[in-house]
């Protein structure tokens, strides 16, 4: 399904459902009627969807040249974004100042999918902004988005953030040891396996070093030393030469 139609099976469809209408969002005397797929019915100021979008200047001027009348025909925006997003879009829209909003991680991403989609050249950088911010507890989550939309800046932002501290809470075993830190290997595995395989690759080949592995004995005395291949716990460290491309097949 498209993220955006005039009229399409949806409008059959929203006629035997009774949607809900947004309690901020539905001055009668706004122009355009936009419908969410969670079928939240939404009034907007054809002005203020004209002034901020490319794809809803389009829109809207098509169908004045097919002769609507948008004040006394109404004929619904189907968008295939929840009515949180749209909410929030219109929300900035609708202002001189756009500001960045404190939302959750989830929220955030798809504004910026949204606004990207509808070609809001002004809003782009505010909603990138406002991802950073919700992702700033969750530099994981943040690296994960990051790899399914190939977003090299958002990735880079998201590892600088990654500290040891961090790595550890997220994936250090639950018990103590004499010498060095144990991770759990399962979890960091599921985590990896949820990144693209470039990015996969990439951070595998960014973390993983050659180095010395000292033995001990239990009473802590040294033994000796022997090459082998290491990784850091520092994801923060590799954030300058972080090089997905380089995975890309050719």
């Amino acid at each position: 399904m498209s993220d955006v139609s005039w009229i399409s099976d949806l409008d059959k469809i929203a006629v035997d459902i009774d949607l809900e209408t947004h309690p901020v969002h539905n001055d009668p005397q706004a122009e355009i009627i936009i419908i969410s797929n969670d079928y939240v019915k939404f009034r907007a100021s054809r002005y203020h969807l004209v002034r901020t979008s490319q794809l809803f200047e389009d829109l809207l001027d098509t169908a004045r040249t097919v002769d609507i009348n948008l004040n006394d025909i109404e004929e619904p925006i189907h968008l295939n974004f929840p009515s949180s997003t749209i909410s929030l879009f219109l929300d900035l829209a609708g202002v001189c100042d756009p500001y960045f909003a404190d939302v959750p991680i989830t929220k955030a991403r798809s504004l910026l999918d949204f606004v990207e989609y509808t070609m809001c050249d002004r809003l782009i950088d505010i909603a990138r902004s406002t991802l950073m911010h919700a992702a700033k507890d969750e530099p994981f989550e943040l690296l994960v988005i990051a790899s399914e939309r190939d977003d090299l800046d958002l990735a880079k932002h998201a590892l600088r953030n990654i500290s040891t501290s961090a790595f550890e809470d997220e994936y250090k075993e639950g018990r103590s040891f004499r010498v060095g830190t144990v991770y759990n290997i399962d979890s960091i595995k599921k985590y990896l396996l949820r990144l693209t395989p470039s990015y996969h690759l990439a951070i595998l080949h960014s973390i993983m070093y050659l180095g010395e592995m000292q033995s001990i004995d239990h009473d802590g005395l040294w033994l000796n030393s022997r090459p082998a291949i290491l990784s850091t716990d520092n994801w923060s460290s590799i954030a300058d030469t972080f090089n997905p491309a380089q995975f890309w097949k050719a």
